[in-house]
């Protein structure tokens, strides 16, 4: 599909997903998701770590640095994951408003 980057944040956090930490910061849940898993009381939950976030969609879908476990095969919540060296090339070398087209 064809994309325009519409946000761009170097270290953002997703707040959909991430962990689940108690009062003492020991992890609760690692895969958590905000909508339905419950934070104890004085805990908190982390948002999963993002860096070089470049926003395709206003519905959360964008490119960022992020593990490629099994290249091919879908491996996150929608998102596309890229080595930090490419992301990081990327974010600095693209501006709000830059065409992205993805191709299989």
């Amino acid at each position: 599909g064809s994309f325009t980057i519409i946000e761009k944040k170097a270290d953002k956090r997703s707040n959909l997903y991430g962990q689940v930490v108690d009062a003492e910061g020991a992890v609760v849940k690692g895969d958590a998701d905000s909508r339905r898993d419950e934070v104890p009381q004085g805990g908190q939950f982390i948002g999963a770590s993002m860096p070089y976030w470049m926003r395709l969609t206003n519905h959360g879908i964008g490119m960022h640095v992020g593990p490629i476990p099994n290249p091919g095969s879908s491996a996150s919540h929608g998102c596309i994951r890229m080595p930090q060296e490419m992301a990081e090339l990327l974010f600095q070398n693209s501006k709000l408003g830059t065409p992205v087209v993805i191709v299989e």
